[in-house]
């Protein structure tokens, strides 16, 4: 199968295309609902929920999924194969915001894509939204069961869904649990080690493996190929760099611009500016973060914010940034299929150019 190259072209065309089947994955959402003896109430009760939670993102991964099987499908693009990809990508797209909408409860954010967090939404609370978060994630089951049941690896598709979701969770885990061990501020490297671990399991696999492998297995790449370990290395090494932007923007970023608070100080979250400055920083600098981080205290937070203005902390990610988007470069120019290289490239591009 000849594969093309990914253009800016196709990644508009296919933002596009997952922009205009919103209506329609919604439609299947609701026929899904639907099919359980409900009320006309909880219909509508979770109709909003999906509409409120799952538009306003960037759909960086719903669209990785649909750029990677038109660039690899080629000429064998047909509509039921468009209905598939879009199907999928919105299940990715869905993927994600069950995780949001459960991250923002742990984290006790405010506000999520430019609107209260589904949790502080009236008549929702914590309660409500905890149930949302377990109907959204087996709703994906259960349009992927239902609407690729005739693809003939709809059971690797199934696999790879489950086996990323778990790694994603063992991942947020690391992040919630591992995170407020405290002897982790005794030592860089410890957090570091963690950091990059949190990133691995958390963050790559679900942004960047699992959009392109869904795409690889749609298009029909054999599973044997290689291409699919070199993708899954390369993801690893997206999603660091990825993982270490949100926390820079979580510190440094206009949260109106973000569309999000940020809470990693205040949670003591082992980010890559915390690991960075335990790392690099003096003994009275390590004592002022330790006294005063994961707390909510406006003070406490500044002084932290001080710590880490004082350690040139943007001149450091700058450097760190740029370094790991070069070494992603090689590994990229490495491959040889033309089509996963050109998938891959749009995605470090993404990465490099985001602001929020």
């Amino acid at each position: 199968m000849e594969s093309g190259i990914l253009t800016k072209g196709d990644i508009d065309s296919c933002m596009e295309r997952l922009k205009s089947f919103f209506p329609s994955f919604l439609d299947i959402a609701n026929d899904e609902i639907k099919s359980y003896d409900v009320s006309g109430e909880v219909l509508q009760y979770y109709s909003y929920a999906i509409q409120y939670n799952l538009q306003g993102g960037k759909m960086l991964r719903g669209t990785l999924v649909a750029a990677t099987v038109k660039t690899l499908a080629g000429d064998n693009m047909t509509e039921t194969l468009w209905l598939q990809t879009l199907t999928l990508a919105w299940c990715v797209e869905l993927l994600q915001t069950s995780f949001l909408v459960a991250d923002d409860m742990m984290d006790q954010s405010t506000t999520r894509r430019s609107n209260a967090c589904w949790y502080l939404v009236p008549t929702i609370g914590i309660k409500n939204a905890i149930n949302d978060t377990m109907f959204l994630y087996t709703l994906i089951n259960r349009i992927i069961i239902n609407n690729l049941k005739d693809h003939p690896n709809l059971l690797e598709i199934i696999d790879t869904f489950g086996r990323v979701s778990m790694t994603t969770i063992l991942g947020q885990h690391m992040d919630t649990y591992d995170s407020q061990d405290k002897s982790l501020l005794d030592s860089g490297e410890v957090a570091t080690k963690l950091f990059n671990r949190i990133c691995k399991n958390k963050t790559s696999y679900y942004t960047f493996f699992l959009p392109v492998k869904f795409g690889m297995i749609l298009s029909g790449m054999d599973s044997s190929n290689l291409c699919y370990s070199r993708v899954e290395s390369i993801s690893v090494l997206l999603g660091l760099l990825f993982q270490a932007q949100d926390d820079f923007l979580d510190c440094y970023g206009n949260p109106e611009h973000c569309g999000k608070d940020g809470t990693d100080i205040q949670t003591r979250k082992c980010s890559w500016l915390l690991a960075k400055a335990l790392s690099i920083g003096s003994q009275d600098q390590i004592r002022r973060i330790k006294e005063n981080i994961g707390k909510c205290d406006e003070d406490k937070v500044q002084i932290v914010k001080d710590v880490f203005d004082e350690l040139e902390m943007q001149s450091l990610f700058a450097q760190y940034s740029g370094e790991l988007t070069e070494k992603i470069e090689d590994e990229i120019n490495q491959l040889d299929h033309r089509g996963i290289k050109s998938i891959l490239q749009w995605s470090l591009h993404i990465i490099t150019k985001r602001s929020k």
